[in-house]
């Protein structure tokens, strides 16, 4: 078993989950795979060991075998949560535009929450290029999140995404809400410009409010005006007409 066990490491450490520059869910394949590979081992020794125990002989160790465990076993917490982070963003990049308002307060809360459980860790994990790369994918997320709320609020308008289509230099198909996506946003490297992205964001609000108190200012002021209706010289006695919305002055 000596030598089926140093060359059970040789592969996990050759082929494993920890090879550098695989993808998250193919690291996930080949953490199942080794761990059914080390449980058949684990037998084997458990085996091993109990006759060893019965017939009174030293007990054999497997420094291999132990490590390959306790790394399988920080592997298995790491990227379990790592597929579960995946799976949810993957599932909110096809919500619907007009669907975000009632989604992101969840996204936002969600995302905290994988925060807190990917600080949980183990500690030996986060020296691990697996956790770097979630940490970030989180953080990332936990940055977009709120500015995507703030891209939802009303007061963006077709001039404002106009700004952000000329900014990020990508087609954004705001107007067309029956395909708008919040994969769209997301394909758009917002960290990139995340400040800018914001700035567009806090003038859209206070053009809103701008707009509203003029609105309200003009609307008072025409509720409460006197108007002298005099006949235009040269059109008889017809008086002149004011016509139209007041939204539209």
């Amino acid at each position: 078993m000596i030598v089926d066990v140093q060359e059970f490491r040789k592969n996990f450490e050759k082929y494993g989950p920890m090879v550098p520059g695989i993808t998250p869910r193919e690291a996930l394949m080949r953490l199942r795979q080794f761990n059914e590979e080390y449980q058949v081992r684990k037998k084997k020794y458990d085996s091993y060991y109990a006759g060893e125990t019965l017939f009174g002989l030293p007990h054999q160790s497997y420094p291999a075998l132990e490590t390959t465990r306790q790394e399988i076993e920080l592997l298995d917490k790491l990227y379990n949560l790592y597929e579960n982070v995946l799976e949810t963003i993957a599932k909110w990049k096809d919500v619907h535009w007009y669907d975000i308002k009632e989604e992101i307060d969840n996204m936002i809360e969600q995302i905290e929450i994988f925060q807190k459980d990917c600080k949980k860790l183990p500690g030996p994990l986060k020296s691990w290029d697996a956790y770097k790369e979630l940490n970030t994918e989180i953080d990332n997320m936990n940055s977009i999140l709120p500015l995507i709320k703030d891209l939802a609020n009303p007061a963006i308008k077709n001039r404002h995404w106009e700004q952000i289509c000329d900014l990020t230099k990508k087609e954004i198909p705001w107007a067309y809400t029956d395909t708008f996506c919040l994969s769209h946003l997301l394909n758009a490297n917002l960290l990139e410009f995340l400040e800018d992205l914001q700035d567009i964001c806090e003038s859209a609000v206070k053009q809103q409010k701008l707009e509203k108190t003029l609105k309200e200012e003009i609307s008072a002021y025409w509720e409460n005006c006197n108007l002298t209706i005099t006949s235009k010289e040269g059109m008889g006695n017809e008086p002149c007409m004011i016509s139209g919305n007041i939204d539209e002055i």
